[in-house]
């Protein structure tokens, strides 16, 4: 940008291309950003040494806890399996039969038997025997490791006499071994004729190399100091009871060690990379980031103390801040336009009541004279008349253009200084956003007062008629203004009352604010008194005053549209000159009547006269939840707007509440959207004017046109509107849809998200409803 309204550079701003550049604010965020990376640093890497090792440990411990506890249900199976196994041979009856029969026995008896050297792997030997303790056959091990030896026979016989299975531990050379014997029942007398005793090592039936089995009366072997032993009793058959058997495993008592060899330098380079990283980043950012906020806090500065003179930001790269640079510039562009379109609109109007004037004066002195000069000035004046009522539509026409191109960029700055405000946070810079915000307050009042009355002129304004306790509206309002009056040294009182209206809650307690606005507005000292009374015609509400009072020839035209007596300068602390004109048409609008009754000097008493028929006994309803804090949940949002600056600043907004936002500038890409976008939307937000003639009422009935042949329930949508011109704003609210105008604020955003992503379903299933004044 170049010519005489550039900004010059700022004292501090370095020329350079460097990311590490100057500035006392970048330095400081950089080493608060350092200092804090630091300290994270620090308490994340201990807290993961600590936590690392500890669960290391459990880890282990519980590992050879698992271990242990399977090598002991392995071992509890192969018992069970060996213990089955030698009763069925025991309880055979074929078998029993072939011990008595010699050649059955050398036939069948012995090849069998033989084949049961390994009972599940485990090697086993078998001796049958007749009800005296003599062998008869066995299973052919003689001379290896596990063999019945002499002594294993003599304990047999001790068995055979108690007549019952028995179990013992014996010791063979430097191993245990289990001895076992199993009666053979004779099932004709029901007594032993004979028995089966076989004999396991015992390390055979432990599949974990490091555990071992105890039994009653063997001591464990010592355990190292380093090491842990976990022991775990067996669950065994009723034979091998007695025996007492348990698992013992030793393993080492901590983990390896390997890991801190890397463990440690490996999250020192890291620390030591994100603290670099740290540090130029936030060089880097706030050096960017401070450098464009101060200049436009300086051509803030420079309009508020000097008046716009045609002064422009300067626009660098493509983030927040430049968008935030570009939409002010928008604005001081809108602005100086308005500025120019105000001149020649006065000039013109000027101009118009000058002629008025003069064919007035004209026609009165032609009167004089003549019938036929009386006529014709009777004509110049219908004549006049209608280029006024030409003059007032133009009128209305200009406001409804300049809010709607206004409404734009001022919509845009919103959502975006919304968006940066989040970003920000707690950044030394964050307080200019406030201050921007608060002179976008103020225009956006302005904004607001021209919608409702462009409103009231479409007739879309529908009253609720409810229970509504008078009390209830006159308590708020005296929380409210009570210490705003005291704050200018004057007395605020309300009346308590019990009285109960059939009217609008909503409209009322707008019109009577309205009107405790304007006492409070034009009162510098005394007090100002609210209350009602009973009357023959039904009830007053009375507004009284100690204020400048209004002289008698300006009580009329009060109520008219930005009139206002002592303010020529047009203070914008003193209202807009809508405030009376609101009351008086919402007041026509719910069929009541108001009136002022004035001294100059000494005050003002505003009345507003209800009819009687709307003074009830019912009760009021309770209130609704509408000041509740939003909780915007998670969803998909569709926004639709031909504007960039407007489609990025809803799109980071909306992001920042933590919804994913698919953006589009027409009808048509929103429905490309709808093919790419797998998860159908749950918010659609749709501009009014839309290019190419487009509006966004046809956007959204296409998207959900879409929604419904794919059998998906429609989404709440939602139409955005700078528009103020009274047949536009009837045709919008005719359609159905929600609509809000611009500019909307992040609180209301967050509501509609809330409301989103709550599954309600209007009874035509469609998500949406209209908005009130």
């Amino acid at each position: 940008m170049t010519g005489p309204d550039r900004l010059p550079p700022l004292a501090n701003a370095t020329s350079g291309p460097g990311l590490l550049t100057s500035g006392r604010l970048a330095r400081r965020f950089a080493m608060v950003s350092l200092m804090l990376g630091v300290l994270i640093a620090m308490l994340i890497g201990a807290s993961l040494y600590l936590v690392s090792s500890r669960h290391l440990m459990r880890q282990h411990h519980a590992n050879v806890e698992a271990n242990a506890s399977l090598a002991a249900r392995q071992t509890e199976g192969l018992l069970n399996t060996l213990v089955t196994t030698v009763r069925e041979l025991a309880d055979n009856s074929v078998l029993a039969t072939a011990l008595v029969d010699s050649s059955g026995k050398e036939t069948y008896l012995v090849p069998f038997l033989r084949s049961f050297n390994h009972i599940a792997s485990i090697p086993v030997a078998m001796v049958f025997t007749d009800f005296e303790g003599m062998p008869i056959t066995d299973n052919g091990r003689h001379g290896d490791a596990v063999s019945i030896t002499a002594s294993d026979m003599a304990w047999l016989r001790t068995a055979i006499a108690a007549g019952r299975p028995a179990a013992r531990i014996v010791r063979q050379g430097t191993g245990d071994y289990l001895l076992a014997a199993e009666m053979l029942i004779y099932s004709r007398t029901a007594s032993p004729e004979g028995a089966l005793v076989y004999k396991v090592p015992l390390d055979a039936l432990v599949l974990h190399p490091e555990a071992e089995l105890l039994h009653v009366g063997a001591p464990p072997d010592p355990t190292p100091d380093d090491t842990m032993t976990v022991t775990v009793p067996l669950t065994v058959p009723d034979r091998l009871s007695e025996l007492g058997l348990r698992l013992r495993l030793v393993a080492p008592d901590t983990p390896t060690a390997a890991f801190v060899s890397w463990m440690l330098p490996a999250y020192g380079l890291v620390a030591i990379a994100a603290l670099l990283a740290i540090y130029i980043g936030s060089r880097a950012v706030g050096s960017h980031m401070t450098r464009s906020l101060r200049e436009l806090e300086r051509l803030a500065g420079a309009i508020a103390t000097d008046g716009f003179t045609g002064q422009r930001a300067k626009v660098r790269g493509d983030d927040e801040v430049s968008s935030l640079a570009r939409g002010f510039n928008a604005m001081l562009d809108h602005i100086a336009a308005i500025q120019r379109e105000r001149e020649l609109r006065a000039a013109e109007e000027i101009t118009i009541q000058r002629t008025l004037a003069e064919r007035a004066e004209q026609a009165r002195a032609e009167a004089e004279s003549a019938r036929n000069e009386a006529e014709r000035s009777r004509q110049e004046a219908v004549m006049a008349l209608m280029v006024a009522e030409r003059a007032n539509a133009a009128k209305t026409h200009f406001l409804a253009a300049a809010s709607h191109d206004l409404r734009q960029p001022v919509q845009s700055l919103v959502l975006l200084t919304s968006a940066l405000g989040v970003r920000l946070g707690d950044h030394p810079a964050a307080s200019l956003v406030g201050s921007i915000e608060a002179s976008m307050d103020a225009l956006c009042r302005l904004l607001d007062a021209i919608l409702d009355i462009s409103k009231l002129d479409a007739g879309t304004v529908t009253p609720n008629a409810q229970a509504v306790s008078l009390g209830t509206i006159f308590a708020r309002l005296d929380g409210e203004y009570r210490l705003r009056a005291a704050e200018k040294g004057i007395a605020f009182r309300s009346v308590s009352t019990n009285v109960t209206l059939n009217a609008d809650a909503a409209l009322l307690e707008r019109i009577i604010r309205n009107l405790v606005e304007n006492a409070l507005r034009y009162t510098d000292h005394g007090r100002i008194l609210l209350g009602c009374r009973r009357s023959p015609r039904g009830l007053r509400i009375q507004i009284h005053d100690t204020g400048i009072g209004i002289p008698p020839e300006h009580l009329e035209r009060i109520f008219h549209e930005f009139y206002q007596i002592s303010n020529p300068t047009r203070d914008r602390g003193k209202g807009l000159g809508l405030g009376l004109a609101i009351v008086d048409r919402l007041a026509r609008l719910l069929g009541y009547r108001v009136h002022v009754a004035s001294t100059a000097g000494k005050g003002s008493c505003f009345t507003l006269e209800i009819p009687d028929p709307a003074v009830t006994t019912a009760k009021p309803e309770t209130a609704d939840n509408r000041d509740r804090t939003p909780e915007p949940g998670r969803g998909v949002a569709l926004v639709i707007d031909d504007d960039p600056l407007v489609r990025e600043g809803l799109t980071l907004l909306i992001e920042d509440f933590g919804w994913r936002v698919a953006a589009a500038d027409s009808g048509a890409a929103a429905l490309r959207l709808l093919d790419e976008e797998p998860q159908p939307p749950d918010l659609v937000i749709a501009d009014y004017r839309l290019e190419a003639g487009a509006t966004g009422l046809e956007a959204i009935r296409a998207v959900e046109a879409v929604l419904r042949e794919r059998g998906t329930a429609s989404p709440l949508s939602v139409v955005l509107t700078g528009d103020t011109a009274p047949q536009r704003i009837a045709d919008a609210e005719a359609s159905g849809f929600r609509i809000l105008h611009k500019p909307i604020a992040a609180k209301e955003v967050a509501h509609l998200l809330s409301e989103a992503g709550a599954p309600r379903e209007t009874p035509h299933g469609r998500r949406s409803a209209l908005a009130s004044l």
